[in-house]
């Protein structure tokens, strides 16, 4: 009986098997499968002539041509000519031998002349939005970058891709520095608590970590002058001797932007322009009236002997250098950065690290946005007033042979390697972890211990950065982490971290350059000012010259005589046909302030 129902359980299971087969059978005949076979992005093969100032040692079927050839089914022909060599240009663009993709800084003809002449391709803005999305976010972050490169007559359509570096906008060159002995020597004492250290980065000079500190002051501007006295007629350094002074004065230049002009609310660079509180006008720093002010203010310390002029025998800043080593002078116009970069020679002849080098080891420093002008004011200016430029060494070009299929694949190539990841980014600019480089510490926020290239092996030699873009995201967030878990505070990180590179950052009305008005208004603009330049300029050096010399005795009734006189010379020309023309866009910072 067992057996019989054994053989009745096989049955079934089989029947039922056969049954559950015929039906997928039916209902297989009755339905139509489609199977999807996936696009290959990269089927087509292309070859693509290539050119950067970085070619000049490359090596055919280098480690980084032969992954993003085999990566996206190119021929990449790298040329050996470099970019940045005019006879190496010349015979090219001479030639029309131009390549598909290419950076010649010292090609004989400007962007848009190469156009012109039909060497290069113009690229339309949707065609970057969906090829090259990394750079179009960029664009979007600082919108201004839209206006950069145009074609002429176009609003949409670009000679290249412009060179966008976010780190250039994001810091300042220069600081306020002050000895803090001679603060407290005077009655001035610093806070120590507020207080934070430098961390040195250069192998041998840690001992001067607890010798340079970064600070945010709030003096005001009659507590500078009056520390400016102190130091020059009292003994702040107390060897008994008339031998210190206040500061030196340094005609404008970037060291100056925050100790001495941003006191009154203008930088040295000449294409800022500002609102004058008087006229209501958009002019220069010449005409605008904290600039006398300022004069006044330069003019009388001068005359008093708290500041001092340099001879001007020599260069200023080897005049500079030794005028401060000595340990003479209280306050300092110091760079922002260099002080930490001491493996190099001319760094060393800087202040204050000349003097912590040459005379004094123990003397303390406190370097930041210490001060304050008459009302209140402190700016400084960032190293680039954006992450962008115009000309030749701001731009990477096509050729125009390059269709858009050939163009959407060296898009890909771009975006790949230069908006993919921090570590494939890392990879084509400083080469591979572990053969080029190393991290000191944690890695993307730490240095990079560079391998010297006679210890590389042959196939990984020659210059690096040969097949990305030069575009550069903001890194504050790397410094700040780096500050914060490592303890390496430096400047820019400390100003950052407290959310004072904002504060103190000057945002002009305008910014004179053809990005901001246009390539039309700007050759108008070029054509004005070469005409009434000279005149300007004498007017301007002549009160110049006097204010320093302590020849003006009534500086409101000679500034409005100047002002007259400036207008006459044509700089009422420059305000009415260009500096309120409609088409020069005012300045607008977009996100630099808030890029991490």
């Amino acid at each position: 009986m067992k057996r019989i129902l054994c053989v009745f359980l096989v049955l079934a299971v089989f029947f039922s098997f056969v049954a559950c087969t015929k039906n997928q059978s039916d209902d297989t005949a009755k339905t139509t499968t489609t199977t999807t076979v996936e696009e290959n992005p990269f089927e087509e093969f292309f070859e693509i002539t290539w050119l950067t100032q970085n070619n000049t040692d490359f090596r055919e079927n280098r480690w980084d041509e032969l992954e993003l050839e085999k990566m996206f089914n190119v021929d990449i022909q790298v040329w050996t000519q470099n970019g940045v060599v005019a006879a190496e240009m010349a015979p090219l663009f001479a030639a029309g031998d131009i390549p598909d993709f290419y950076f010649a800084p010292a090609a004989p003809r400007p962007p848009e002349g190469q156009y012109e002449e039909g060497l290069t391709r113009s690229i339309h803005i949707d065609l970057i939005k969906k090829w090259l999305p990394g750079y179009y976010e960029m664009l979007e972050a600082i919108p201004v970058g839209f206006l950069y490169n145009l074609v002429p007559g176009k609003t949409d359509e670009y000679l290249g891709i412009t060179h966008c570096n976010i780190g250039s906008c994001q810091y300042f060159y220069d600081a306020s520095c002050i000895n803090l002995d001679w603060l407290e020597a005077v009655g001035y004492a610093f806070d120590e608590s507020k207080l934070t250290p430098v961390k040195m980065t250069t192998e041998g000079y840690e001992k001067f970590n607890d010798n340079i500190f970064f600070a945010e002051g709030d003096y005001t501007f009659e507590e500078l002058n009056d520390i400016l006295r102190k130091f020059t007629e009292e003994d702040p350094d107390g060897n008994g001797v008339d031998d210190t002074y206040g500061m030196v004065y340094l005609n404008e230049n970037q060291w100056t932007n925050m100790t001495q002009t941003g006191l009154f609310g203008f930088v040295q660079r000449a294409e800022y322009l500002y609102k004058d509180p008087s006229s209501g006008d958009t002019v220069p720093l010449y005409a605008f009236t904290p600039y006398r002010d300022y004069l006044q203010w330069i003019s009388g310390n001068l005359e008093k002997g708290y500041m001092k002029r340099l001879p001007g025998e020599q260069s200023w800043i080897v005049e500079y250098s030794a005028a401060t080593q000595n340990n003479k002078v209280g306050i300092i116009q110091a760079n922002g950065g260099r002080y930490l970069a001491l493996n190099s020679a001319e760094n060393r002849t800087y202040p204050p690290q000349n003097i912590l080098i040459n005379t004094d080891e123990e003397a303390r420093f406190v370097m930041g946005p210490l001060f304050r002008g008459p009302d209140g004011t402190l700016v400084d200016m960032t190293y680039d007033i954006d992450p962008y430029g115009t000309g030749n060494y701001r731009i990477q070009m096509i050729g125009a042979q390059v269709d858009d299929a050939k163009l959407e694949r060296i898009f890909n190539i771009l975006q790949y390697t230069t908006f993919h990841s921090d570590e494939i980014w890392t990879r084509y600019k400083s080469g591979i972890e572990g053969i080029h480089f190393k991290w000191s510490g944690e890695p993307y926020i730490s240095a990079m211990i560079v391998t010297p290239t006679s210890e590389l092996a042959e196939e990984y030699r020659g210059q690096l950065n040969v097949f990305g873009l030069w575009c550069y995201p903001s890194t504050i967030q790397r410094q700040i982490d780096n500050a914060e878990k490592n303890g390496y505070w430096a400047y820019m990180p400390f100003m950052h971290a407290n959310g004072l590179f904002e504060k103190y950052a000057i945002n002009p009305e305008k910014f004179a350059s053809a990005a901001y008005m246009g390539y039309e208004l700007f050759a108008k603009y070029t054509e004005i000012n070469t005409e009434v330049k000279p005149q300007i300029d004498t007017v301007v050096k002549d009160f110049k010259t006097r204010a320093l010399a302590g020849e003006i005795a009534n500086y409101n009734t000679e500034w409005i005589q100047y002002i007259d006189q400036l207008y006459a010379a044509g700089l009422k020309k420059l305000i009415d046909e260009i500096y309120h023309n409609p088409e020069f866009v005012k300045y607008d910072p977009g996100e630099k302030f808030n890029l991490r």
